[in-house]
């Protein structure tokens, strides 16, 4: 199991806003080996706002088959030229232990 997350930095004010094109039709959730996709957000801190997208994966290569997808391509078209955005950086984790209620 694959945990990948993208932090986004938002100025104060978009971040429910960019929130919502996460949760379009078509896209990640159509994808071989996808898991589950959560989307967090953080109150602003000094007039920014923090999305935190988290991707469940069954293996890397189902992550890297998203990547190479032109689907990736067309949802991520125009990010760049977004204002509120203020920057981004990507983690991968492996997960090693879970854990549910009774366990």
């Amino acid at each position: 199991m694959l945990v990948v997350t993208n932090t986004i930095k938002v100025k104060e004010g978009h971040g429910e806003t960019l929130a919502q094109r996460f949760g379009g039709a078509g896209g990640v959730q159509d994808m071989p080996g996808f898991v589950r996709m959560e989307v967090w957000h953080s109150a602003a801190k000094e007039g920014v706002e923090e999305l935190k997208i988290c991707t469940v994966w069954e293996n890397e290569e189902a992550f890297k088959g998203w990547t190479a997808s032109p689907s990736f391509r067309e949802s991520h078209r125009g990010a760049g030229g977004n204002e509120a955005i203020l920057g981004a950086s990507l983690d991968k984790y492996e997960l090693l232990i879970s854990r549910t209620p009774g366990e």
